[in-house]
């Protein structure tokens, strides 16, 4: 983790314009909000903003929300390559440089939030660059990935913070989880609707809340009076993965009933109809966990199955399809995936989802 350097206006040698968060050259992506200063928020795993610009300086913005941890992290790529992630620890707007080598006159910066939701918010304040230019051309096909820890990319970050080390968020990096491996892989655009401990009719070790009960949410938390608004983003495929959580055997302290297959598949049956209501034949592919064991797996699958025929028994649009992982293990903090392991996940699944992508 590299650390980029902090610094206030008055040390600046070279002027620079600054650009406010509403100008639109910056392009967003993922789950973001807008507050009324016009300062945008990065909620979700992997939410990002992008910034098209000439010369060979580049400062962002960045500050944490008050409705979080005590600090949070982004990951930084310059034209294409991935740079550090870096700690925000500060509620106060504070100005980032951004190193910008190379000796192209235009460069390409991308700040994506490393964690998930419930770590907190990231809120963009603006850039300072010689020029701000009009953003990249986006990719034309869209994935939203929907899913738990792992599709976060919980864990998967290991080597500078080791695991049971630091808190929680220290080894979150979204960037490096298979679902924006996929998207990267495919030259697609991504968003990830994905909570820690998540399932489809519960949580690791409580009864709620569950995926369909925060989805619709801004925040993929309970607040209602928030919602997020479903034709910002259309994609053409809508992965799912979950389950995980579901058949958890839970924490020992709250009282904890057995997996309920017939609860589950009833419960995804329902998720699902409401994908289709936000996304009116909307290619759904539903994934196994890739850390269960083999019994677990093969309960999961069965109820896998349940859903996809109960939709595709009937007229659809696109028939739903089912994939599974093989022999993925998870090296990562409390049992994730990690780094290489989210690597290998999304190996198998490019080609399955460049098949959905009719690519």
């Amino acid at each position: 983790m590299m650390a980029l350097a902090v610094f206030s206006n008055g040390c600046q040698q070279h002027t620079l314009k600054i650009f406010t968060p509403d100008n639109k050259s910056f392009q967003y992506a993922g789950r973001t909000d807008r507050l009324s200063n016009g300062d945008v928020v990065l909620i979700g795993s992997a939410s990002s903003v992008t910034l098209r610009f000439t010369g060979d300086s580049c400062n962002v913005s960045l500050k944490i929300g008050k409705n979080g941890s005590d600090y949070n992290y982004v990951s930084i790529v310059v034209d294409s390559v991935y740079l550090t992630k870096m700690k925000i620890a500060s509620d106060t707007a504070t100005w980032y440089n951004v190193p910008v080598t190379g000796k192209a006159k235009e460069h390409t910066v991308t700040v994506y939030k490393s964690t998930e939701s419930m770590i907190g918010d990231i809120i963009f304040g603006g850039a300072e660059v010689d020029n701000l230019l009009l953003p990249p051309a986006l990719p034309e096909k869209k994935i939203e990935f929907i899913g738990n820890s792992i599709t976060c990319g919980v864990g998967i970050d290991w080597k500078l913070i080791p695991c049971g080390s630091g808190e929680y968020q220290d080894q979150h990096n979204s960037y490096w989880a298979y679902g924006p491996r996929v998207a990267r892989a495919l030259h697609a655009q991504f968003m990830l609707s994905s909570v820690s401990g998540i399932g489809i009719y519960r949580t690791w070790n409580m009864t709620g809340p569950s995926m369909p009960q925060v989805y619709g949410n801004r925040y993929l938390n309970t607040d209602s009076t928030k919602r997020w608004d479903f034709s910002r983003f259309r994609p053409d495929v809508v992965s799912i993965c979950l389950g995980t959580n579901d058949m958890s055997e839970g924490d020992t302290i709250h009282a904890r009933k057995p997996f309920n297959p017939e609860m589950f598949v009833s419960h995804y049956i329902s998720f699902v109809d409401t994908i289709y209501k936000y996304y009116p034949g909307v290619q759904v592919a539903l994934l196994n966990s890739p850390i269960l064991d083999s019994t677990e797996n093969a309960v999961l699958m069965d109820c896998l199955h349940k859903v996809a025929d109960h939709f595709n028994e009937k007229p659809v649009a696109q028939p739903i399809r089912i994939f599974e992982f093989h022999d993925i293990q998870g090296h990562g903090c409390g049992g994730h995936p990690d780094k290489d392991d989210q690597a290998k996940m999304a190996d198998e699944l490019v080609p399955f989802f460049r098949q959905l992508l009719n690519e």
